[in-house]
């Protein structure tokens, strides 16, 4: 699948000292996808526009990283209007670079923060 990839948009990114009065929290990782239709009459028809975007909460003993982050993607020469019409491990390849700013931004916010070496988080999908 060929993607031609827009800059990632940090929408938020949060760290937080836990506290006592946060109570039973847990980690939730969200991932969603949206057709966007081209408002350029000379956008190919064969090529779809589709908006990821991951919203995160990620829970540690120490702190909480929570936010969101998102990504246009022009995917050429495949149509994509519903689930159906992309496969698992499209959808991967499309939110990778979503999973790849988190760590990096968690690596670096904790290094910062916590006065050491980051965290390094490590997101693999069910089939692998």
């Amino acid at each position: 699948m060929e993607i031609k990839r827009q800059q990632e948009v940090v929408e938020a990114f949060h760290y937080d000292m836990r506290t006592e009065d946060m109570g039973e929290v847990e980690t939730d990782l969200r991932v969603g996808f949206s057709p966007i239709e081209s408002t350029d009459e000379n956008y190919p028809k064969e090529n779809s526009i589709i908006a990821a975007r991951l919203e995160f909460r990620l829970i540690f003993e120490e702190y909480i990283l929570s936010g969101s982050v998102s990504q246009i993607n022009h995917v050429i020469n495949h149509k994509i209007e519903n689930q159906e019409d992309i496969s698992q491990e499209e959808v991967d390849e499309l939110v990778s670079p979503l999973f790849s700013i988190v760590q990096r931004m968690a690596y670096e916010i904790t290094e910062i923060a916590l006065d050491k070496p980051g965290i390094q988080l490590n997101f693999q999908s069910a089939a692998e």
